[in-house]
């Protein structure tokens, strides 16, 4: 699969092509590892969102702390 690096507007762009799969909307987090351009759908940082952890303590339970502090 090939595709051109094309200007687009101050910037330059490529166009994926559709056996990518690529939904339209998707950010990605670009990286440039030498010659070679690495392009990874973004991800939600785990606690980004306080309200998702609210009531995480209240959820573990006795057999989850003993699992978690069990010894080697």
């Amino acid at each position: 699969m090939k595709t051109t690096a094309r200007k687009i507007g101050n910037s330059i762009g490529t166009i994926l092509p559709k056996e990518l799969n690529p939904k339209v909307g998707t950010e990605y987090d670009v990286y440039k590892v030498e010659d070679t351009i690495i392009m990874v759908p973004s991800k939600s940082k785990l606690f980004d969102n306080p309200e998702e952890w609210k009531d995480f303590r209240k959820s573990i339970t006795k057999e989850d702390r003993d699992w978690d502090e069990m010894e080697d």
